[in-house]
């Protein structure tokens, strides 16, 4: 017997999972463990294994660190600012060897994989789930089949020598995330590979949820804020279900961290149909902006028209959004990078913009428990100090002929 099942949060019915993604069109799945959390002696995330919907701790390995804030938060005149680094940070101890928390997300899908003998994963993304992919499924010789927008190529990068022979790469030639996806979507199923999911994926989002975990062990508590720049949702809704787990079963005191939401000023569906107090998104029917702080924040299909979802949790958590210009985005950059030593990622200066902004707005007082989620970091100072390669596609080709190379392309075949 499994140590969890899958809730469907639309119906209510509770299953076993079969690396099941998708039960109900409007709602999401949540994994319900029946044991107690006993942190254990192990690094990274596996320190959480007993709230991971895996049958054992990994061989891969990645995870969280969090600390309290000396120089920004005296910039900012916080007393009890905290920071989840995701990243290169190796006198920090940091554990995301591809400067991004989907890390935490690769290891944990990867091991939920291996549990239900899925042969071959097939992913779409911007650039940084699939560097993780990459660069963990190398590792493990899993086969791998990427689709990426040919404007992304440049970040599936693995370290030089690094072993990526299960790893294949498709471009889709002048298109977006959303091309990516749109071709993943048409190949899914063909030839043996399985969809790792997204926000659909319990593996991803208590791979990321892990995060507070280990900010509740370092700060003795509870934040009573948690910050984060959000695309598609895994992040924000992981983190939300593993604090109303730690709740629940006395590992934390209540209640669950506000959440505050930001994403580009240009682009923000989630800032915009939160405003409104509206469960269904606007429709985005314009092209997206070409001048934005940080693409990987782009997503026409986020997970918040759905039960357990972004709206879902923002009510839970009574939360707040923010739309971050470009110009306030780079200016939280240098911010961080001044203050903390380390270069932040995209997302994370989008972040720490909408913190500035929840302060002038009152929507976070001096003393108040922060966690900012600086969900990748590192990047600059990694790519200074090793040596990197990009890995080459199979081809860079329009969407119709990468869906029909990719349903003549199986695991089996690589």
């Amino acid at each position: 017997m499994s140590k969890y099942k899958l809730r469907c949060l639309g119906t209510q019915d509770r299953i076993e999972d079969e690396y099941t993604v998708r039960y109900h069109d409007k709602a999401l799945l949540r994994a319900e463990y029946a044991n107690e959390l006993t942190p254990r002696d192990l690094p990274g995330l596996w320190r959480w294994v007993d709230w991971l919907p895996v049958s054992k701790p990994g061989r891969l390995n990645a995870g969280s660190i969090c600390f309290k804030s000396e120089g920004l938060a005296s910039e900012l005149m916080l007393s009890n600012l905290w920071i989840s680094f995701h990243g290169y940070w190796p006198e920090r101890g940091a554990m995301c060897p591809t400067t991004t928390f989907k890390d935490m997300e690769a290891v944990t899908t990867l091991q939920r994989l291996e549990d239900h003998g899925v042969p071959g994963l097939i992913c779409s993304s911007a650039g940084n789930t699939a560097r993780a992919f990459a660069h963990f499924g190398g590792l493990a010789g899993y086969p791998i089949l990427l689709v990426v927008a040919e404007k992304h190529l440049h970040r599936i990068w693995v370290p030089k020598g690094h072993p990526v022979e299960s790893v294949k790469v498709i471009g889709i030639k002048g298109g977006d995330y959303g091309d990516a996806t749109e071709v993943t979507s048409k190949i899914m199923e063909v030839g043996g590979w399985r969809r790792e999911g997204g926000v659909h994926n319990v593996a991803r989002r208590d791979g990321i949820g892990s995060l507070i975990l280990t900010a509740i062990e370092a700060m003795g508590g509870m934040p009573k804020h948690y910050f984060q720049g959000v695309g598609g949702g895994p992040g924000p809704i992981g983190i939300h279900e593993m604090a109303q787990r730690a709740i629940e079963a006395g590992f934390a005191e209540g209640p669950v961290p506000r959440q505050h939401l930001s994403q580009n000023a240009e682009f923000c569906l989630v800032h915009d149909a939160w405003q409104k107090r509206t469960f269904e998104l606007t429709p985005e029917t314009e092209a997206i902006h070409p001048r934005v702080f940080s693409d990987v924040l782009l997503n026409r299909a986020p997970a918040y028209s759905v039960r357990g979802g972004l709206f879902d949790m923002l009510v839970e958590s009574n939360g707040a959004t923010y739309a971050v210009d470009y110009d306030d985005a780079a200016e939280a950059f240098d911010l961080f990078k001044r203050t903390e030593g380390i270069d932040p990622f995209s997302a994370g200066a989008v972040a720490l913009a909408s913190l500035k902004q929840a302060i002038y707005r009152g929507e976070v007082h001096r003393d108040d428990t922060i966690l900012l989620n600086i969900s990748g970091g590192g990047g600059e100072r990694f790519m200074a100090e090793h040596e990197t390669e990009a890995i080459a596609p199979i081809a860079v080709v329009d969407k119709e002929e990468a869906v029909r190379l990719g349903r003549s392309f199986t695991y089996s075949n690589q």
